[in-house]
């Protein structure tokens, strides 16, 4: 029987200037998902834990932290089936196209709960739009990866993915930032949030799956688990990469669930909390761009670092507002935000060589598995870090619901200032040390391309019983005679 009809191309030309308006089409969805970013840190512990919707500070944060462990669970299992699923519109577009509406709806019934509820409403429908992120996100960054197969043009892929996610976070701040202004109450503003993101998910992701074209798959697309699980314990980059993902992400995650206590209590600025978050956003974007060109220039994981270095030096300077100082505190947070857009898109690029490196070991194509073990990382860091950044403060004598006293204003503003510089710092250890440059990726390449040449197609090596048109999983007999070698 034959096998299914896909949507596909040829392999990237690793010498391809990828066209910016492929570029554009496939970042386009990262606006609305990022509705789930940062957004969610910074406004829904907040809103779920105030006297709109009552739930404790302390609780609110446990939500949020449990229901991303049990989210982590799903990952794996996307990233699985996104590798192996043949169908003939291709292995990435089906789970993006059902996840689209779970999504929307989790979205709708996070954001809006329509007044008091409980516990078990927002950790279900938490949990549901988690999942339908993860059926959308996971297939999504590993489509990118295989976009190109040039080093540096994966920088500047997964560069504009971050510029089209912060765009997002900045669509979703602006209504409620203008909304602020008007006085309107914070579940007016949340679900501002919730209708911005819903309006542009259905047309973003129509476009880019119209539009952008996934490549052939010419090999397998899983390996063995005992082999799989070796490859993570020995190989250096993806164990750095992911330990960088994790702390970067509880850095992340725990600024945002602080942010707003920031900027109303410590710097005494209650109507100015959205428009700062704003600028900080807004000077990420503009310097992607610099970040890109220094990535080509000196390799990835040297701009990280010099990213590090630089956030390390720049954090400290929250110390130097005065509280009520806006002529102070608007150039600080451009100066701090130059560098927030940079680890998030770097990262995704080193795991991009690092698929290959998977790849060029066990002569799978499954960057789908590898994104989702960087989006277990993400995740779980956000997920812990809202739990254990509420916690702290709580533990400080800190408490939203009530007028707190200078002292335990003062820890709070302590602690947002120095726990992202303690974390830079180890992330800047790890990066230093990082080895999988563009040398031994251009050497993965050129066996990962022998062996593509090899076969035609991948159907060749699918076992029997695939349904004409349809998608199948392929089963663990599935295996390729040529192994591409033990990799570097």
């Amino acid at each position: 029987m034959p096998g299914p009809v896909r949507v596909t191309n040829d392999a990237p030309n690793p010498q391809e200037r990828l066209s910016g308006g492929r570029i554009l089409a496939y970042v386009l969805p990262a606006v609305p998902l990022a509705a789930l970013g940062m957004p969610i840190a910074v406004y829904l512990p907040q809103f779920y834990a105030s006297k709109e919707i009552g739930i404790s500070l302390l609780v609110t944060g446990l939500i949020f932290g449990v229901v991303r462990i049990f989210d982590i669970l799903i990952d794996p299992m996307m990233g699985y089936w996104s590798d192996r699923w043949r169908t003939r519109f291709g292995r990435r577009r089906p789970l993006i196209l059902m996840g689209a509406p779970i999504l929307a709806l989790g979205i709708w019934m996070v954001f809006v709960p329509g007044g008091h509820v409980g516990v078990a409403h927002l950790g279900f429908w938490l949990f549901l739009m988690y999942l339908g992120w993860s059926m959308m996100l996971i297939p999504h960054l590993s489509w990118g990866s295989e976009l190109s197969a040039n080093y540096h043009e994966r920088s500047r892929v997964y560069g504009w993915l971050q510029v089209a996610t912060l765009v997002g976070f900045i669509g979703v701040l602006i209504v409620p930032s203008i909304l602020e202004g008007y006085k309107a109450n914070i579940a007016t503003q949340v679900m501002s949030m919730a209708v911005f993101a819903i309006a542009l998910l259905l047309p973003s992701v129509a476009l880019c799956l119209a539009i952008v074209p996934e490549p052939e798959v010419k090999l397998k697309t899983h390996a063995a688990l005992l082999p799989t699980l070796k490859f993570l314990l020995k190989e250096d980059a993806i164990r750095r990469v992911m330990s960088i993902d994790l702390i970067e992400s509880l850095n992340q995650g725990a600024r945002g669930a602080m942010f707003f206590f920031f900027a109303q209590l410590a710097l005494g600025e209650p109507h100015w909390a959205s428009k700062l978050l704003l600028i900080y956003f807004v000077s990420g974007i503009v310097f992607i761009p610099a970040w890109i060109a220094l990535a080509r220039r000196i390799g990835k994981h040297q701009a990280l670092v010099c990213c590090y270095i630089y956030a390390i030096c720049v954090g400290p300077s929250y110390f130097l507002i005065p509280k009520g100082n806006l002529e102070i505190a608007i150039p600080l947070f451009i100066l701090t935000g130059v560098s927030y857009g940079a680890p998030a898109f770097l990262i995704r690029a080193m795991m991009a060589d690092i698929a290959d490196a998977d790849t060029a070991e066990h002569g799978a194509e499954r960057a789908g598995l590898m994104y989702s073990f960087l989006s277990l990382t993400s995740k779980f860091g956000l997920g812990v870090a809202v739990f254990l950044s509420l916690a702290v403060l709580a533990s400080m004598g800190f408490d939203p619901k009530i007028a707190n006293t200078p002292a335990a204003i003062e820890h709070m503003r302590v602690f947002f200032i120095l726990l992202p510089v303690g974390l830079a710092m180890i992330t800047l250890f790890l990066a230093s040390v990082y080895k999988l440059d563009q040398a031994r990726q251009e050497r993965l390449r050129a066996k990962i391309e022998q062996a593509r040449a090899e076969h035609r197609s991948a159907d060749g090596i699918l076992p029997p019983g695939i349904l004409e048109g349809g998608a199948a999983f392929a089963s663990d007999s599935e295996a390729v005679s040529h192994v591409i070698g033990s990799g570097e």
